[in-house]
């Protein structure tokens, strides 16, 4: 023990420096081997990602645009959700992930939903193929093609698979459905002469847009909203100022004249396909007959033209 004690006094500094030493290397060495786990973590967490990027629909096949890959996440779980639901039968859980919109639109009632959608798609269990469509400040649209058993029939035919367009919305996490996009509020009117026009609705689907007009003959002769004389005297300006014609022959003739004092309210369709970088901004009526009556007895020239921006 005097030997030890001894030594140690003898050598007090060496001993100390030689331990200071050895601890100084042991702390960068730990502290090495610290940063090289947390770069393979990294390394890891990016192939995952990249991996995960790869597997899910991030960029759109029309604009090339992208999603991240968390928000891209969520929204295929939602419509794999939706078909599973589906698959099962469980038309209550499927039927509650459809948008307000989507359900005041198209499928008012569960039954509606059953008929139109889910009996003519859902003969069988499906498997999807998801596709990032197009995106905006309030949507997410996915092109989903349903196929049915192809392992057990070996092909794919026409009637094998359904496509759809199915959007989800950013603020409700909400599906519409049966190429649906979004529905919007509008309620903008102009009034000129005792006649008003209120755009109240849109409603805008891949292929065109619907809007629910109505118009209030406040005067004292009959009126009509358009002769149907032309196809293009009603249409809808976009963005790019760009003027969509309505499909005006798909309502009767007789349904745009309008009583006086009476009212009516059409769904009017327009060829404006959808597209998120180009917004409608007003709708046009050039061909408004102020007196119809003098109108089918002097075949008159006279027209108002009614204009109904937001």
């Amino acid at each position: 023990m005097n030997k030890i004690i001894r030594i140690w006094n003898q050598n007090r500094g060496k001993i100390i420096i030689t331990a200071l030493v050895v601890a100084f290397f042991f702390i960068i060495i730990r502290a090495l081997n610290d940063s090289a786990l947390k770069a393979s973590k990294e390394r890891k967490n990016n192939v995952n990602e990249s991996i995960l990027e790869e597997e899910m629909p991030t960029q759109s096949i029309i604009t090339g645009e992208k999603v991240n890959v968390e928000k891209t996440k969520t929204n295929v779980n939602l419509i794999e959700d939706f078909v599973e639901k589906c698959n099962s039968n469980d038309i209550d859980n499927a039927y509650a992930l459809l948008s307000e919109g989507c359900k005041e639109t198209l499928f008012p009632t569960k039954e509606r939903f059953v008929k139109d959608y889910y009996n003519i798609i859902f003969t069988e269990n499906r498997t999807t193929n998801i596709e990032n469509y197009k995106n905006s400040t309030k949507t997410n649209t996915y092109k989903v093609t349903f196929y049915g058993d192809v392992l057990g029939t070996g092909s794919i035919s026409s009637k094998d698979y359904y496509q759809d367009y199915i959007t989800v919305e950013k603020e409700s996490k909400k599906l519409n459905i049966n190429s649906l996009i979004i529905t919007n509020e509008i309620n903008k009117k102009v009034e000129q002469n005792g006649i008003i026009i209120t755009i109240a609705k849109q409603k805008i689907y891949i292929d065109y847009e619907i809007y629910e007009i109505r118009v209030q003959n406040n005067t004292d002769k009959d009126i009509c909203l358009d002769t149907r004389k032309s196809s293009k005297t009603v249409y809808a300006t976009g963005t790019d100022n760009v003027k969509y014609t309505a499909f005006t022959n798909e309502i009767s003739s007789d349904l745009y004249q309008i009583t006086s004092y009476g009212s009516k309210t059409y769904r009017l369709k327009f060829n404006k396909k959808y597209n998120a970088s180009i917004a409608t901004k007003k709708v046009t009526f050039t061909d408004v007959v102020e007196d119809y009556q003098k109108y089918k007895n002097e075949n008159t020239t006279e027209r108002l033209k009614l204009e109904v921006a937001w």
